[in-house]
């Protein structure tokens, strides 16, 4: 049998490219263009190398999984909900060898047997297409997929007291919420943010419908929570207040964000729970 390493490259890399272009889009982390292509440039190396002498321990299983882990710490990294895309990856893995096993058996294409292994004759077009089919397909039969992704999706962490909460946000530019006094951006989060930050206060959505209400019920209750009003207007809505906390420390995927001011809404904020909070564009 022989093996050209240029073509192995050169498919492997496109089809790492897709499948994880497929697992970052569905999480909506991990979508920096350098990071994805230095992720399928990493396993179409592992690949290729499973073909260079005394190399072919890479294609067993410790070998695959040192390789999965490398490939998914480069492109996804190993912070915040960054497992979530380690294991989306996963799953787009296996769809796509179920995919591809499913092709041959439907155009009977021929395999062989070698070394306990079977290897069939498929193209490497075939294969690009077959991972190219499979991102399309997601794109255009999973809910919100290619509504926000990428760039617009960031993970923010919260933390007050000790205690610190972890959620989506989405980067959006009609954001521009912030407080009257000092002009500092608010970020927007759902009540749940803030009940999970604050749990033995026992917090309820219908308290946040009256935030002066509970903004004195939490001064006597917590005395040294730093809280705001912040006025607030959206289209077809007169507007109103929201209760804001500030906290302690914000990160925004892991690096420290200069907005600490977040306000809560006794409504939810996504269409449909693909982002917990609302955040000003950098």
């Amino acid at each position: 049998m022989v093996v050209y390493l240029d073509q192995v490259l050169a498919v492997n890399a496109a089809v790492d490219w897709l499948l994880l272009r497929t697992a970052a889009d569905l999480t909506g982390g991990g979508g920096r263009p350098w990071r994805l292509w230095a992720g399928a440039g990493f396993g179409a190396l592992a690949a290729a190398a499973v073909y260079l002498p005394g190399m072919d321990w890479l294609g067993r299983l410790p070998g695959a999984g040192l390789s999965y882990m490398g490939l998914c710490w480069i492109c996804f990294g190993r912070r915040g909900r960054a497992w979530k895309s380690w294991i989306w990856f996963f799953c787009v893995c296996c769809a796509f060898g179920g995919l591809a096993l499913a092709m041959t058996s439907l155009l009977r294409t021929p395999a062989f047997s070698r070394n306990g292994r079977v290897y069939y004759q498929v193209t490497g077009l075939q294969l690009v297409g077959l991972a190219a089919g499979l991102w399309l397909g997601c794109h255009l039969c999973l809910d919100r997929f290619a509504r926000h992704r990428g760039r617009e999706l960031t993970v923010l962490s919260l933390e007050l007291r000790g205690r610190r909460a972890v959620c989506t946000a989405l980067r959006d530019n009609g954001n521009t919420l912030r407080e009257p006094v000092t002009g500092e951006a608010v970020i927007v989060a759902r009540w749940q943010v803030a009940a999970r930050l604050l749990p033995e206060l026992e917090l309820r959505r219908e308290q946040f419908a009256d935030p002066p209400a509970l903004m004195e019920e939490l001064r006597r209750r917590a005395p040294e929570l730093r809280l705001f009003l912040v006025p607030f207007q959206t289209v077809g809505n007169a507007g109103g207040l929201l209760l804001a906390l500030r906290m302690d420390r914000v990160r925004n995927n892991g690096r420290p964000a200069a907005a600490r001011l977040v306000a809560f809404s006794p409504t939810e904020v996504s269409d449909g729970g693909a982002w917990e909070a609302l955040c000003q564009p950098l």
